[in-house]
């Protein structure tokens, strides 16, 4: 039986999203993005399936595994 993360902190939302801690902070404070499951002395977490959830709607592309947008379409 594997041991499978359930939570995101500050550095797993930088590493998932492939952004810095400033742009961290900068999502994190938007009001679509998802509540912190709760605050520990080391910084809020998160809920993976609540962040998840928020890179399917508001970047599909990095819920398909890719880096960047698709080009727009001309």
């Amino acid at each position: 039986m594997g041991w499978r993360r359930k939570l995101y902190g500050s550095a797993e939302l930088q590493e998932r999203l492939g952004v810095s801690r400033v742009r961290v902070v900068q999502l994190t404070s938007r009001p679509d993005f998802p509540e912190p499951f709760d605050r520990l002395a080391g910084g809020a977490v998160w809920l993976v399936e609540d962040v998840e959830a928020w890179i399917t709607v508001h970047q599909p592309w990095k819920a398909r595994g890719a880096d960047e947008p698709p080009p727009p379409e001309i």
